[in-house]
């Protein structure tokens, strides 16, 4: 009994210097798993909130509305996604479908404006590259030839698609009249494609460079 009572003794003198800081312990961690659960919760939720606002955009432009109706419905739900949302990979991609629309339409102008916001907001790679090759084929078609070249210099390795970057490049460089380069460029996309590959058009595209270079 004497020894129970010593035990406890110690264990209050113990508990007088030391209690203070295990409930600060054990605090810190009650208040970090709650805080974890938290941002899970609102991470969860922005998620599901991003992926509604794409589903909206999906669905403005599968509605059997004519297509003027139909681009203000993409462009409203789009708009209200990148403001709920504009971090998220569903707000990017929103508006890379919207950008594709736009070409269809023939509107690049509009499109550069969304690729040019994408490519903000895209985070890590391969994604920016993606939007990148689609913003220099947008500037491309809205006759901004240098601005092609520019973000097409933005690419320190194309990887799988070297092809399209290169004959991206050669497209943009005919344009202003360099070609030299261009042909060093579309060389590039031929020798990138592998030798198993025939790409008509770009053959085509050599075949012009030369003939002009001969003439």
């Amino acid at each position: 009994m004497a020894e129970e009572d010593e035990q406890w003794e110690a264990f209050k003198r113990w508990w007088k210097q030391n209690g203070a800081s295990v409930l600060m312990g054990i605090a810190i961690v009650i208040l970090g798993v709650a805080g974890w659960q938290y941002w899970e919760a609102r991470e969860a939720t922005a998620r599901a909130e991003a992926r509604q606002g794409f589903d909206g955009v999906i669905s403005a432009l599968q509605s059997e509305e004519d297509t003027e109706k139909r681009l203000s419905s993409m462009e409203y739900a789009l708009d209200n996604l990148k403001d709920s949302q504009p971090g998220s990979p569903y707000a990017v991609f929103s508006a890379m479908v919207a950008a594709s629309v736009y070409m269809e339409e023939s509107r690049p102008e509009d499109a550069v404006e969304e690729l040019s916001w994408a490519l903000e907001q895209a985070g890590g790679e391969p994604l920016p590259m993606v939007v990148r090759l689609r913003l220099a084929r947008a500037q491309l078609a809205n006759e901004n030839f240098e601005g092609a070249l520019s973000t097409l210099e933005g690419i320190a390795d194309a990887g799988e698609f070297a092809p399209l970057f290169h004959e991206l490049k050669g497209d943009a460089h005919h344009a202003v009249g360099n070609e030299k380069d261009a042909r060093q460029a579309y060389q590039a996309a031929r020798e990138s494609q592998g030798k198993n590959m025939n790409d008509r058009l770009l053959e085509l595209k050599l075949s012009d460079l030369a003939a002009m270079e001969e003439g």
